[in-house]
C-alpha cells in the first residue's frame, strides 16, 4: 500500500495546483502575470515531510479532505480484503434453495407419485371418492370406481368385491339404515350412496328417488354380514 507521507505529499501538490488554476481561470482577460514560485516556508515544509521517517505508531490521519482510520498492522488490510471477497462470493447462511430444488414435504401423501397409476387416473378426470388409510377409491366421470394405494400410486383390488354388488333397492333402506343402524353416508354417485356401519361394513344403497315405487320390502344381493340386520 502507498506510504502515508507519499499520500500526504500528493495531496499538498494537488492543493497547490488547484490554488494556481483558480486565479488563472478567473483572470484570463487580464495581462499575463509572473509565475508564482513556492515560498521558502512551503519548500521547507515539503522537505521536512520527505525527510521525516514514518511514524508507524500513529493509527489515525485527519486532514482537510479525508478522515481515515488506518490499522496498526498493514497486513490486516490484506486480510480484510480477502475475507470480504470470500463473503461476497459465498452463499449466505440464511440463503435457501428454490422450491424447484427442494420438494415441499407438506405435499407428500397428497399428490400422487409421478407417472403412477393414480397419477394418470387423476389426469383422466378421476377424483378421490372414499378412503381408509393408504387405500382409496377414485371415481371417474363415467362413475366407474377404481382402487389405489395412495402411497405408491399403484392400482389395487381394495373393496372391489363389495362394489361389485348391485345397490340395495328397498325404498326404506336409505332411511332405515341411517336411523336404526347408525350407518353413515360416506360417498355417493348419481343414483346410489355408499353407507358405512359402525362395525366397518360397507354397503351400496339406492337413493329413494331411484327405488321401485313403494318398494318391495325385499333386499336383493345383500352382503352376508348384513343379512341378520334385515327383518
Amino acid at each position: 500500500m502507498p506510504k502515508l507521507r507519499h499520500l500526504f505529499l500528493t495531496m499538498i501538490f494537488l492543493g497547490l495546483i488547484v490554488a494556481e488554476a483558480v486565479p488563472v481561470l478567473t483572470k484570463l482577460s487580464s495581462p499575463a502575470q509572473s509565475e508564482r514560485q513556492l515560498t521558502a516556508e512551503e519548500q521547507n515544509t515539503i522537505l521536512s515531510i520527505l525527510q521525516k521517517p514514518e511514524d508507524s505508531s500513529s493509527s489515525t490521519f485527519t486532514g482537510k479532505f479525508l478522515d481515515i482510520t488506518w490499522p496498526l498492522d498493514p497486513n490486516q488490510i490484506k486480510k480484510d480484503a480477502i475475507m470480504s471477497s470470500t463473503m461476497m462470493g459465498s452463499p449466505q447462511p440464511n440463503q435457501t434453495t428454490s422450491p424447484a430444488e427442494t420438494p415441499d414435504d407438506s405435499l407428500v401423501g397428497i399428490l400422487p407419485p409421478i407417472n403412477s397409476d393414480l397419477y394418470y387416473a387423476y389426469q383422466d378426470g378421476g377424483r378421490f371418492w372414499y378412503g381408509q388409510g393408504s387405500n382409496i377409491l377414485v371415481i371417474f366421470p363415467n362413475e366407474s370406481i377404481h382402487s389405489f394405494n395412495k402411497a405408491t400410486g399403484a392400482e389395487t383390488m381394495w373393496m372391489q368385491d363389495r362394489l361389485a354388488y348391485p345397490p340395495i333397492s328397498d325404498s326404506m333402506a336409505y332411511t332405515n339404515y341411517q336411523q336404526n343402524y347408525r350407518a353413515l353416508i360416506v360417498a355417493e354417485t348419481t343414483q346410489w350412496v355408499l353407507m358405512e356401519f359402525p362395525s366397518g361394513g360397507i354397503v351400496k344403497v339406492y337413493k329413494p328417488q331411484y327405488t321401485a315405487s313403494g318398494g318391495s320390502g325385499i333386499v336383493s344381493s345383500l352382503p352376508n354380514f348384513l343379512l341378520n340386520l334385515v327383518d
